[in-house]
């Protein structure tokens, strides 16, 4: 169990690192997702075939996992079009809602056990968040509507990623990331202006963005699905944001606020006492 605690956080921090990878490369947002998909599928195709077991990709995928596929671009490329025209922190806030969502719907459709102590915990890691946006959120104007729908959109479908990765049973975890990226990009092919070649200057950021957020966040996050209720699984989710202020802070020195570090405190006080209480629970 303490292996799936590590994958839930190391796909937290694996997917924070698309906003370094996009911020330094300047790809576009659907060229960066395409790569972070389509490269992440081959990256696991190869490793697969590495250990001589190229043969389980041949496994017809069920339709949790080609939906889930589906639900994974639609998150992503809802997110990134929400972000042109609604404010980053709300487009952020929108898609944070979704652990302590998934929890509830875990808890009604799935039948997880959500007690009083889990639900105050995920809502703790949810106060966490908004202290690292320093509980800002913009007023909505008129022509912000539009990335307002399509944050829900993205919300709605990060929701859906999660619940059918614990829904699902078919097949090895390898064998349903490499269809769930593979299904991805194939969805994000039609969005793109241009053929999907990057230059070589753009080579090595296309290669990180498919090996690091796209193949090992993704598989990581599934293999934790498999192990852990979606209310543990979406505590520690919340490391994600903890990873990308640490980070703007380490590398590009931006400033990291009282309020901030007291948002980071009690993400991660919440994610190893969500973790001590699924234990206990389980014992």
């Amino acid at each position: 169990m303490f292996k799936a605690y590590l994958a839930a956080i190391g796909a937290a921090v694996a997917m924070a690192q698309s906003g370094i990878i996009s911020r330094l490369s300047g790809l576009a947002a659907a060229e960066l997702t395409f790569y972070r998909l389509f490269i992440g599928a081959c990256c696991l195709a190869l490793f697969v075939a590495s250990r001589q077991q190229l043969r389980m990709l041949g496994q017809r995928p069920d339709h949790h996992t080609v939906l889930n596929g589906v639900m994974l671009a639609s998150f992503m490329m809802a997110f990134l079009q929400a972000i042109q025209s609604l404010s980053l922190a709300n487009a952020i806030l929108l898609v944070y809602l979704a652990p302590p969502l998934s929890a509830i719907i875990a808890h009604l459709w799935l039948h997880e056990r959500l007690d009083a102590v889990s639900i105050g915990l995920v809502l703790s890691a949810f106060v966490g968040f908004a202290a690292l946006q320093e509980f800002k959120v913009d007023q909505l104007a008129g022509e912000q509507w539009p990335g307002f729908v399509f944050g829900l959109i993205s919300l709605l479908t990060y929701t859906a990623f999660l619940l059918l990765n614990r829904q699902s049973r078919g097949g090895n975890a390898l064998q349903r990331t490499f269809y769930q990226l593979l299904v991805g990009a194939l969805c994000v092919l039609p969005f793109l202006s241009s053929a999907p070649i990057p230059t070589l200057q753009q080579l090595p950021y296309a290669v990180a963005a498919g090996v690091v957020p796209g193949f090992l966040a993704i598989y990581l996050a599934i293999k934790a699905l498999d192990q852990l209720p979606t209310r543990v699984f979406g505590t520690l989710a919340y490391v994600e944001p903890v990873t990308v202020i640490v980070l703007g802070y380490c590398l590009f020195r931006e400033a990291l606020s009282p309020l901030q570090a007291t948002g980071v405190a009690i993400i991660i006080a919440a994610g190893v006492a969500q973790a001590w209480h699924h234990q206990r629970a389980k014992a």
